[in-house]
């Protein structure tokens, strides 16, 4: 029982900047979920194939490639709030686009706005949540806001799965308008975050901040950096080939309806979320690096198993338990590498890693929907073969992460008895040179 209070307690106290800004990035997620989830649903409704899926998502993630190359610079440099209103304003007008036409052309001018919203938004906003905390506090702060973004994305998935339907067969619907009418809740969504984020103030910093010093050299981020981004290069690859059409797979092997497809991943954020509430105690006892490779470790394995069940029940299990054994640790992932960042560099790093990992998955979604189309549509290929691509390069990802960083882990070490206060991390980082 006093595990759980404690743990409680963890969660507790973050100031009302940082409450604040976490309801933002909450309403702001629902959006993007709201659009991720429907939008390779609609075009096959529009009579599309993959492939124009595939061609929009490298549109889309291109975009936010190009902008990644800066934004983090831009936000180091001239403020992270205003980048962020930028993002999120972007984002909201490619959504609107999408809910007004039916045109190709405009459908890839409307991918390329969300993507360009996507790059300036993410490094921001990971960058101004840091500012608001300090490295004891990051873990908690960073997986609350992951916690409320998938119980706001497991509800916000109910709803986009349900309402398409509610409004076809209750209110006579077209199948088009019904789904444009999804578009324009998230814009609305978006709208409504990008008024509450006008009101956000930075405090002054206190003096738990001013010693909240960073164990890297100003100077010198660059090769740590790399090595933090190099392992998203493969990681992307995979989930880009294989993760956006997760709804195509339940629809052609178990002939999932849109409804039922929403549920499961529902079911999948409300896992997530729990798992999420718990992991910072986790990694405190076990280590962020630790916990990280365990987690991606059994969700390879799980992977690998998908393919070769054949009932709906145990897909069903694995499909949650892979996708959340691989994302409930990224908040955990974003604390650990802000915490060795300098103040002036942490929306640069993010940048650097969302750009790794957004120039392989655009490459990924587009290279899956031809792989996807061979699988479903022209019956050439087998449809194991996508996950064996992604076990391969999420493998590949994992070793790297855990050659570069398990040294550098984070492991809580508890006192002696007789000491009544524990060693700082720099202390302990000047008795065992790396």
């Amino acid at each position: 029982m006093a595990e759980q209070i404690d743990l409680l307690k963890r969660y507790s106290g973050f100031r009302k900047s940082a409450r604040n800004l976490v309801f933002v990035g909450l309403i702001n997620m629902t959006g993007s979920a709201l659009q991720g989830f429907i939008l390779v649903l609609y075009l096959n409704v529009l009579g599309h194939n993959n492939s124009i899926f595939g061609s929009l998502g490298l549109v889309m993630e291109v975009s936010t490639v190009v902008i990644l190359i800066v934004s983090g610079l831009l936000a180091d440099k001239y403020g992270k709030k205003g980048t962020l209103m930028l993002g999120i304003t972007l984002s909201a007008l490619g959504m609107l686009l999408f809910s007004m036409t039916e045109s190709l052309p405009i459908f890839f001018i409307a991918a390329a706005l969300i993507g360009l919203g996507g790059g300036f938004d993410g490094p921001s906003f990971n960058g101004l949540l840091a500012e608001l905390s300090n490295s004891k506090r990051r873990k908690y702060l960073f997986s609350f806001n992951s916690f409320l973004n998938l119980m706001g994305s497991g509800t916000i998935t109910i709803i986009g799965g349900f309402v398409p339907l509610f409004l076809i067969s209750s209110l006579n619907f077209g199948s088009i308008e019904a789904y444009r009418m999804i578009f324009i809740l998230a814009f609305l969504l978006k709208a409504i975050s990008l008024v509450l984020l006008s009101r956000i103030k930075k405090p002054e910093a206190d003096e738990e901040d001013m010693n909240d010093s960073c164990p890297i050299d100003d100077k010198k981020p660059w090769g740590l950096i790399f090595k933090f981004a190099l392992p998203n290069v493969f990681t992307g690859l995979g989930a880009g080939m294989i993760v956006p059409y997760f709804q195509i797979f339940f629809k052609e092997e178990f002939t999932l309806e849109l409804g039922s497809i929403g549920i499961i991943f529902a079911l999948l954020s409300f896992v997530m979320a729990a798992i999420t509430f718990i992991l910072p105690r986790i990694a405190e006892k076990g280590g962020s690096v630790m916990t990280i490779g365990v987690f991606h470790g059994a969700s390879i394995f799980a992977m690998i198993a998908i393919p070769f069940t054949p009932w709906l029940s145990v897909v069903i299990f694995l499909f949650i338990f892979r996708a959340a054994m691989m994302n409930v640790p990224h908040p955990i992932m974003t604390a650990f590498m802000q915490s060795k960042m300098p103040d002036n560099c942490r929306s640069t790093a993010q940048s650097a890693l969302a750009f790794a990992w957004m120039v392989t998955h655009a490459v990924g979604i587009y290279i899956g929907g031809f792989i996807w189309d061979a699988v479903y549509v022209y019956e050439t290929l087998p449809m194991r073969y996508p996950f064996y691509i992604a076990t391969i390069l999420y493998t590949i990802s994992t070793v790297l992460f855990l050659i570069f960083f398990l040294k550098m882990d984070d492991k809580e070490h508890k006192p002696l008895p007789h000491l009544h206060k524990r060693p700082s991390l720099s202390n302990i980082l000047h008795r065992n040179p790396r």
